[in-house]
């Protein structure tokens, strides 16, 4: 038994089924996962309230936290603090793309605005300090001797880096100028980084943002990006149609989609993942190449998923054009 179990009045269950991304034991049909946590009570019950809204709308596959036998979500084991979530699971044969746009259009009608997640019109403000907290790390960097290949290549992106999130910052200023909206332009539940969480077993509500969908939406796009079929593969043109098909993007949804797209959210992320460590410049390398993809596929964006840019008025970076 784990120890955890002990703070918490519910039946104890004893068997281990993963330990991956999270332990998790199961007892017949629920799910019980040991999530490790830096967050404080006001957030972890902002999360309670979030998954038991899905859950009361048949989301039961949602990891919900568990008050413990204080009323507490956060338990504290040793010098670790954890939260002790639960879920049952559910077989949904849908598409990802309609899985997303219901789990948003639930997200719609919940109920509470967020404090702690709320990251709905700060893009501008979280960016600038983003790149804030990079920029002292630049200058740190930039004065190491002697330089790791990895600590040379970040110092010689950065200056790229911040060009893009400079642009995107911009473009943001004249988002925020659109007047075209629609239901779907209100905030939702999102995730931090969506990649396929609606493919997922389990729903983590430790990675819950309220936010604009199209957040989640970008994020997905994101990953097409890279590749060279990019956004015209058959999967990424099926993902989004299914979501367009089940809840329509406004002008103004577009246009701030594009913006996260320009912001270089995917360079950040991989600095984050390995500037502790010195051996993956060759993983920096192929970043590189593929970033030239990721420009080529911004350059064409919205004639690869057929909206025409002049029906939106859309902005276009001229650095882009000139490519």
């Amino acid at each position: 038994m784990h120890p955890i179990f002990l703070h918490y009045p519910i039946q104890v269950p004893t068997k281990q089924v993963s330990d991956q991304p999270y332990l998790t034991f199961a007892d017949q049909a629920y799910y019980y996962f040991i999530i490790p946590t830096s967050i404080t009570e006001r957030f972890a019950l902002e999360l309670y309230t979030i998954a038991t809204h899905y859950h009361q709308q048949g989301w039961t596959n949602v990891t919900c936290p568990i008050p413990n036998v204080h009323n507490q979500f956060l338990t504290s084991i040793g010098k670790e603090k954890y939260l002790l979530c639960y879920a049952i699971y559910t077989d949904n044969h849908r598409e990802e793309a309609a899985k997303l746009s219901g789990f948003h259009q639930i997200g719609f009608d919940y109920p509470y605005q967020p404090s702690t997640m709320n990251s709905y019109g700060k893009w501008n403000e979280l960016w600038t300090s983003k790149i804030d907290q990079y920029e002292a790390l630049y200058k740190q960097l930039y004065q190491q001797r002697p330089a790791s290949p990895f600590i040379r290549g970040f110092v010689n992106m950065f200056p790229y880096i911040i060009g893009l999130a400079e642009n995107a910052i911009q473009y943001m200023h004249i988002v925020e100028q659109e007047s075209q909206f629609n239901e779907s332009d209100q905030p939702s539940i999102t995730f931090g980084r969506y990649h396929h969480d609606m493919n997922d077993v389990f729903i983590w509500s430790n990675q819950f943002v309220y936010d604009h969908p199209v957040r989640d939406i970008a994020e997905k796009l994101r990953q097409y990006m890279l590749t060279p079929d990019g956004l015209s593969s058959q999967g990424c043109q099926q993902f989004l149609q299914g979501y367009v098909s089940n809840m329509p993007i406004s002008i103004f949804g577009w246009k701030l989609l594009y913006a996260r797209l320009i912001f270089p959210i995917h360079l950040l992320d991989f600095m984050d993942q390995i500037r502790e460590t010195s051996n993956h410049y060759s993983d920096m390398e192929e970043l590189i190449e593929n970033q030239s993809v990721y420009e080529e596929n911004l350059r064409t964006f919205f004639y690869q998923i057929g909206i025409d840019e002049r029906e939106i008025n859309s902005i276009q970076l001229d650095w882009l054009l000139d490519v």
